[in-house]
């Protein structure tokens, strides 16, 4: 789940200084004050913290804000050695269960030849249900912050399932359809979930791990999550693995970039900024939204099976993965 703040359709509104520093104030406490628009995790925290880094030297300066318009699908993104996916989202009306962790239905698939094989030139990750086991944290504010405003509270497999999308599509589904009250809840979910949300975040069995070797070997790898960017900064900074990740690439405090589709592109385009070659790149997930939204710039998606996802969301996905060990195989390491 992410904490995006309230906007248009079109997402170009912007919010006042004063809502971007309350949104702000609760965050980074330890971090640069900047890394909000910081696009390197490296210079969030300090130049000397990455000296030894594959690619310190060769990192670019940070790109400014391009005012909410988001990246096209570009030709370059759809390498000959990756098959673009076309993923069939979820019908509203079709019956779904949540997968449990003890009683997974479904079945390791591993990447067909010819359409997403190691090794990869980059890898992008989804945080919250993929690093990140970030449901019990989520789910208890978001039913606290339902309570202060006297809303009904859904069961716990409803409020699961809000784990991953924008925050602000969570309001909205929750009928509240006023853009006042959803900045107000929203500015309500962020003060509660700031005080203890981020220690019942911690990385799901053997990713921190994965996650470190991945940069061992050489792999540029950035986020490409929902989770505004000065959350997802302290999460990583949180479990000490921020100094992993080449970028850190969420959410926009403004909303402007909020889908997922929208963050990868961002993702892309920094990775790119930085020379990365991207000709095969790879995102790892565990909702059809990361599914969906890395194929529509020609990125096929391993989609995990540890997360919040619910039966079918692997539709699409180029494999399957139930755990760190089968993941590690699929990445080549």
């Amino acid at each position: 789940m992410t904490e995006p703040d309230a906007t248009t359709d079109s997402g170009t509104s912007r919010q006042t200084d004063d809502d971007r520093a309350l949104d702000d104030a609760p965050l980074l406490e330890e971090l640069d004050p900047e890394a909000e628009v910081s696009l390197s995790a490296h210079e969030a925290v300090g130049e000397e913290e990455f000296a030894g880094s594959d690619f310190s030297e060769s990192r670019s300066a940070s790109r400014e804000h391009r005012g909410g318009e988001v990246d096209e699908p570009r030709g370059r993104f759809s390498p000959a050695s990756v098959t673009v996916v076309q993923p069939r989202p979820i019908a509203p009306t079709t019956p779904v269960r949540l997968q449990q962790p003890d009683a997974r239905p479904l079945e390791p698939r591993e990447l067909p030849r010819g359409t997403a094989t190691p090794p990869f030139s980059a890898v992008l990750w989804d945080l919250d249900g993929t690093i990140s086991d970030s449901a019990p944290g989520i789910v208890a504010a978001l039913r606290k912050t339902l309570d202060v405003f006297r809303m009904p509270i859904p069961d716990d497999e409803t409020l699961l399932s809000y784990v991953g999308p924008p925050i602000i599509d969570t309001f909205k589904e929750l009928h509240l359809d006023n853009a006042v009250e959803i900045h107000h809840a929203i500015e309500t979910y962020r003060e509660i979930h700031s005080e203890s949300g981020l220690d019942h975040s911690p990385p799901f069995a053997g990713v921190a791990e994965l996650v470190r070797d991945v940069h061992r070997a050489g792999i540029p790898q950035s986020t490409a999550t929902s989770k505004p960017e000065p959350s997802a900064l302290r999460v990583l900074h949180h479990y000490g693995i921020l100094d992993e990740f080449d970028f850190v690439t969420g959410a926009s405090p403004d909303e402007s970039r909020a889908a997922k589709t929208e963050v990868v592109a961002e993702a892309l385009a920094r990775l790119e900024g930085k020379g990365v070659d991207l000709s095969n790149v790879i995102m790892i997930g565990d909702r059809f939204y990361d599914v969906e939204g890395s194929a529509e710039h020609g990125v096929p998606c391993i989609y995990v099976t540890w997360g919040y996802g619910r039966v079918g969301e692997d539709a699409g996905a180029a494999g399957v993965a139930t755990n760190a060990v089968e993941l590690r195989a699929m990445l080549g390491l």
